[in-house]
């Protein structure tokens, strides 16, 4: 006969079993994507500096660990070394030949548009470029005089003294494909004009829309054009600080926010089919990438946007960590070296913070109302996660970002969408796209009182190590909800990883 279990001991049986299954419960959620995302970007960091063979090495000896953790049936381990091991690799492959140095004749022909250094100086860049017939690797910065205002796609000549590009800029000038910089003897000369071809298209139209956006903005053409297509060279330098020290200079550089508000309001125009509007969408992301230069924000979020928006033909639900996580696989794929650039990182790292932070900002405010809890919150979470970047690149963190972002956040898209609605029926009629930027123009000129008028409250700190800055993207992941533990453990694991980040930080 069964002996029936006392009602205490069934309460005791019951809370031990829950108790062991909380204790057993993963961390996270399988996302294979942020898994192999995280693999290549160690791949990367570790792997920079290593020649081919050695890189190849160090990546046969991760396919084993990779192997060995199949066999374990550790999948997400595995994804994890797999793509670290293409870190490896990807990087070598990147790595720049030697490239040519000393005193001679420079050839080569103009791959960008030239950049203005004031009087008949300027800075061009190089493509196919040579030393004396020696070919250099890469592309060749070279700063020059010219008798007329250079132009993309000319063959130039000139003596210049050619050197490797300095430790400073090394990376940044790596993500350009620059290897080597010259400095040229004298005025140079032009030999000939190139062929047309797609990429000079793309930049004649870039020129073409800059100066319609001009004639529409005659009070402020360099932020107009800055807005909108990512064109500062026309703003002067007492208005970069302005928006700099206001915490708002990530305006006048075409970002994430640009092309989401851009592309949301786009897309209502295909709401009835999801794929007419994926295809659209993605379409319209492919053209404002090309015309902004390919800016690393705006290829991030036009992939992210893409993938996100491939979600709903297909009937899948969106995760934003893994839409990120793609566009990061995808852009450092195509260009290891944009892990290094100000750009990509702001941009990943803020729209990151975003999908971590800004969710426990919110919550505690949502007395104030859902917009302006989802303001602030969005705000602060941009802060506190941008803080190591911005200390990294600039030695500094502006904190009255958290503030006047609550005003231009929301100016933004009054400004952006009637000015590209307008600069687009201006190619149709002038006086109508004149007459849609009105309202474009009061909101530029709000924000430039901000810029103007908004004061500074900058801390200066110094760049964190890379070890300090991953410990703080790593509190963030576990201070968030995808963390599946409770809000304690949520909180004392996050605590203790910005702790430990503070402590390397301080202690460099």
């Amino acid at each position: 006969m069964r002996q029936k279990n006392h009602p205490e001991q069934n309460s005791i049986i019951t809370q031990n079993a829950q108790a062991t299954e909380i204790k057993n419960s993963p961390w996270f959620h399988a996302r294979p994507v942020a898994v192999a995302a995280l693999g290549l970007l160690f791949g990367l960091l570790l792997g920079d500096g290593f020649s081919l063979s050695r890189a190849m090495i160090a990546s046969l000896v991760l396919l084993a660990c990779a192997l060995a953790a199949r066999l374990l049936k550790k999948a997400m381990w595995g994804v994890f070394l797999v793509c670290m091991a293409v870190g490896f690799v990807r990087i070598a492959l990147a790595a720049p030949a030697p490239a040519p140095v000393g005193l001679g004749i420079v050839q080569g022909r103009i791959c960008e548009t030239p950049e203005a250094r004031g009087g008949e100086s300027y800075r061009v860049y190089l493509s196919d470029a040579t030393l004396d017939g020696a070919p250099i690797p890469g592309r060749l910065r070279l700063f020059a005089d010219f008798a007329e205002a250079p132009a993309y796609g000319q063959v130039i000549a000139s003596k210049a003294s050619v050197v490797a590009s300095d430790e400073k800029y090394r990376l940044n000038d790596r993500y350009r494909g620059v290897f080597a910089v010259a400095f040229a003897r004298g005025t140079a000369s032009v030999l000939w004009q190139s062929p047309p071809d797609a990429y000079g298209a793309l930049l004649n139209l870039r020129e073409t829309i800059g100066t319609r956006i001009a004639l529409l903005f005659p009070n402020a053409p360099g932020e107009a054009k800055g807005m909108i297509l990512g064109d500062s060279s026309d703003i002067d330098d007492e208005m970069i600080s302005a928006f700099r020290n206001t915490g708002i200079a990530h305006l006048l550089a075409v970002s994430g926010l640009h092309v989401s508000l851009l592309a949301a309001a786009f897309s209502l125009l295909f709401r009835r089919n999801a794929w007419v509007r994926f295809v659209a969408v993605a379409a319209f992301c492919a053209l404002y990438a090309a015309i902004t230069a390919f800016s690393p924000p705006v290829v991030r979020s036009g992939i992210m946007l893409t993938i996100g928006l491939l979600a709903f033909p297909l009937r899948r639900r969106l995760d934003a960590v893994s839409a990120l996580s793609a566009s990061f696989l995808l852009v450092l794929l195509h260009n290891p070296y944009s892990l290094w650039n100000v750009g990509f990182q702001l941009s990943f790292v803020a729209v990151l913070s975003l999908i971590l932070l800004a969710p426990l900002f919110q919550k505690p405010l949502m007395h104030l109302g859902t917009m302006a809890a989802g303001l602030i919150g969005a705000s602060a979470a941009v802060v506190v996660g941008t803080l190591p970047t911005s200390c990294y690149f600039f030695e500094q963190a502006q904190l009255l970002s958290l503030v006047t972002n609550l005003f231009v956040m929301p100016l933004a898209g009054v400004f952006l969408i009637p000015a590209f609605v307008g600069v687009l029926l201006s190619f149709i009629s002038l006086p109508l796209g004149n007459a849609v930027c009105w309202i474009a123009r009061i909101a530029l000129d709000v924000i430039l009182g901000v810029a103007r008028f908004g004061g500074s409250v900058t801390v200066s700190l110094p760049p964190p190590p890379v070890a300090a800055y991953l410990f703080w993207i790593a509190a963030m992941v576990f201070a968030s909800r995808l963390f599946l533990k409770g809000v304690k453990t949520r909180a004392a694991v996050s605590l203790m990883l910005f702790a430990l980040s503070g402590t390397l930080w301080a202690l460099q």
